[in-house]
C-alpha cells in the first residue's frame, strides 16, 4: 500500500448512538480506528473522552453557530493533517452543514441520510401542516445548501437507492456518476435474540400478539394510522401495542379526534435507550412501521435482527429491505384496514428469522457497509 490515507469526518451529533447519524459516526469510527492503511479522525461538538484523533468544536450558540463551528474546526484539522501532494478527505455527516466546507480545496464527500430536503417542493404544504412555517423554511435553506454541496461533492452517497433516485430526479446535478447508494446498516450480534431472555420489561401478557411501534417523528411514521388500525380489531383478538419513542400526551395533542384506548391494550412508553429498546424488541412478536415517508427504515433491519417479523408500508427505500413475505408484509401507506388485515394475518418467528431474512440481514450487516466505504476509500489514493 502507498501512503496512509486520511479522512475527517464530521458529525453533528456523537453521542450514545440514540438516532442514527450517532450510530452511523460510532460505526465508522469502530471500523477503521486500526485500519493500518487508513487515519481516521473525528470532529464533532464535544466527546466525553479524550483521544488524539478526535476534535472537540463546540456548540457554539444555536444549530447555524454549531454548523460553522464543526466546519472551521474540520478545515484547521485538515489543514495540518494533509498537504499539497496528499490532501486530507473530508467525509460529513450530512450534506447540508454549513457553505464555508464548499470551498474546500480537497477531496469533499457528504451523506445524502433523507429525502426530505429534496421532496420539499412536492410535501412543502404538508410539511406546513405537519410541523409548521418555521420547519418549512429550515428545510428549504437546507435544500439550498444541499443541492449546492451535491455539486460540489466529489461522492455524495445515499442510504438508499430510492433516496438516491429522489436526489437525481429533484436536483439534476451535474455529475450523476458521483451520486451513490451506500446504505445504512446495523451491528447484527447486538440486535440477535439471546437464547434465555428474562421476563418481558413491559409485563405485556404472554397470552396477547405483542406489536411494537417505535419512531419519535411519529406523524410522519404513521402512528394515527396504526391506532385506527388496532380499534378495528375483532373483540376476540387478544393483541397489545407498545409505543416507544412518543407519550400518551404528544399523540392526543397530534391527534386529538383519535381514541388512543386503554392501557391494557396501548402503552406509551416514552424515550427508550438502545439497550431497554432491544429488551422489549428480543419479547415481542411484531414490529410495525407505518411510515408516511421513509429513506430506509434502519428500525426495520433492527427489529429484524432481534427476530421479528415487520408489517410496513411500500414506501420509499422500506421495499429495499422488506424484499419478500420472508422479512414481512407491506401495506399501502394511511390504509388502516389493509394495515389491520395484515397484523391479524401474521405470524410471528418462532425460531428466529427465516434464511431469506437472514440473506436480507446480512447484507445490511456493518461488516458489509464498512467493508464497502473502505474500498471507496482506498480509490482515492
Amino acid at each position: 500500500m502507498g501512503s496512509i490515507i486520511r479522512i475527517v469526518f464530521v458529525t453533528p451529533v456523537f453521542g450514545p448512538g440514540v438516532t442514527g447519524p450517532e450510530t452511523y459516526a460510532h460505526y465508522l469510527w469502530e471500523g477503521f480506528a486500526n485500519d493500518p492503511d487508513i487515519e481516521f479522525h473525528l470532529v464533532a461538538p464535544e466527546f466525553t473522552a479524550a483521544n488524539p484523533r478526535w476534535h472537540a468544536a463546540g456548540r457554539g450558540a444555536g444549530s447555524l453557530d454549531l454548523y460553522r463551528c464543526l466546519a472551521e474546526t474540520a478545515l484547521r484539522v485538515a489543514d495540518e493533517l494533509g498537504s499539497s501532494r496528499n490532501p486530507v478527505l473530508l467525509h460529513v455527516n450530512n450534506s447540508n452543514l454549513h457553505q464555508s466546507l464548499l470551498n474546500y480545496a480537497g477531496p469533499l464527500w457528504g451523506q445524502v441520510n433523507d429525502y426530505e430536503n429534496a421532496d420539499l417542493w412536492r410535501r412543502g404544504w404538508e410539511t406546513i401542516q405537519r410541523a409548521g412555517w418555521r420547519r418549512f423554511f429550515a428545510l428549504a435553506r437546507r435544500r439550498w445548501l444541499e443541492r449546492r454541496f451535491l455539486t460540489r461533492q466529489d461522492l455524495s452517497l445515499c442510504n438508499s437507492d430510492f433516496t438516491r433516485t429522489k436526489i437525481l430526479s429533484e436536483y439534476h446535478p451535474p455529475h450523476p456518476e458521483r451520486i451513490i447508494t451506500l446504505r445504512k446498516a446495523i451491528e447484527l450480534k447486538y440486535f440477535e435474540r439471546p437464547a434465555g431472555l428474562n421476563e418481558d420489561p413491559l409485563k405485556r401478557s404472554a397470552l396477547a400478539r405483542k406489536f411494537v411501534f417505535v419512531g419519535r417523528d411519529f406523524v410522519r411514521k404513521g402512528l394515527d394510522t396504526l391506532l385506527q388500525a388496532v380499534g378495528g380489531f375483532p373483540k376476540n383478538f387478544d393483541w397489545h401495542l407498545a409505543i416507544i419513542g412518543v407519550t400518551r400526551e404528544e399523540f392526543v395533542r397530534a391527534f386529538p379526534n383519535i381514541p388512543t384506548l386503554p392501557e391494557s391494550r396501548i402503552l406509551f412508553a416514552g424515550t427508550m435507550d438502545k439497550e431497554q429498546l432491544r429488551r422489549v424488541l428480543w419479547t415481542s412478536d411484531i414490529f410495525v412501521l407505518p411510515s408516511r415517508a421513509e429513506a430506509l427504515g434502519v428500525a426495520l433491519l433492527e427489529a429484524l435482527g432481534a427476530g421479528l417479523p415487520v408489517v410496513a408500508t411500500k414506501i420509499g427505500g422500506i421495499p429495499e429491505i422488506i424484499q419478500n413475505s420472508a422479512a414481512g408484509l407491506l401495506v399501502p401507506p394511511g390504509d388502516s384496514a389493509a394495515l389491520a388485515e395484515a397484523l391479524i394475518n401474521i405470524r410471528p418467528w418462532s425460531a428466529g428469522p427465516p434464511l431469506e431474512a437472514k440473506k436480507i440481514l446480512h447484507a445490511f450487516s456493518t461488516e458489509a457497509m464498512i467493508s464497502r466505504l473502505r474500498q471507496l476509500y482506498l480509490q482515492i489514493a
